[in-house]
């Protein structure tokens, strides 16, 4: 992992704030620098494109988060402790960099191809996510795609965020506290609702 200068680290937490306040689109390289207190060549010295200073910030937002989850994948964590610890891990992520749905969206509508690759690169192997999640369910005696469970296991923990400035506003009237609270609260509800599901299946 190469290190990172001062100066690439401030360049980094700029660039975040002012893609999280005004999207990629609306966030110039001029902006950037200007809120780094730099001068545009230095900007450019160390990132030539807006396009490679939004990959950084990704790779930052994220660079705790897919190491854990791909060292999930290669243990040897039953099913049933490895979905609520995926979970928790997905949401305290969130918690902790709330920019990051908004970041995906945003570049899964301009440079769709590059966030699969990315993500692949950081650890995470699509064999090892069907194989974990296919046993768990297979074990569970019920006919699931695993995929099916793995789009509503990430719908249900990210979209929450993703949907901030509405749920904040028109479910929680502006409490912050209560909307952290209830995205807390959601670590423990949401394997509960998978776990249902599941035992539907299996009595029907």
């Amino acid at each position: 992992m190469v290190l990172q200068t001062e100066t690439e680290e401030k360049i980094i937490a700029s660039a975040e704030r002012l893609f999280y306040q005004k999207g990629k689109a609306g966030t110039s390289m001029q902006d950037i620098a200007d809120d780094a207190g730099i001068n545009r060549t230095l900007l450019n010295y160390y990132f030539r494109s807006k396009d490679q200073l939004f990959e950084a910030v990704f790779r930052k937002a994220m660079g705790t988060f897919v190491p854990n989850v791909a060292a999930m994948m290669s243990s040897d964590i039953s099913f049933n402790d490895y979905l609520p610890a995926l979970v928790e891990k997905i949401i305290d992520t969130m918690l902790e960099h709330p920019q990051i749905p908004i970041f995906v969206l945003q570049e899964l509508s301009s440079n769709p191809e590059r966030m699969p690759q990315i993500i692949k690169e950081m650890g995470i192997d699509p064999d090892k996510v069907m194989e974990k999640m296919g046993k768990g369910i297979a074990s569970s005696k019920i006919d699931f795609d695993p995929r099916q469970v793995i789009l509503s296991m990430i719908s249900l923990c990210i979209f929450p965020f993703a949907a901030k400035p509405v749920a904040l506003d028109i479910l929680y009237g502006g409490d912050e506290e209560a909307y952290i609270s209830a995205m807390k609260d959601r670590k423990v509800l949401i394997p509960m609702i998978i776990n249902q599901i599941v035992s539907q299946n299996q009595s029907g």
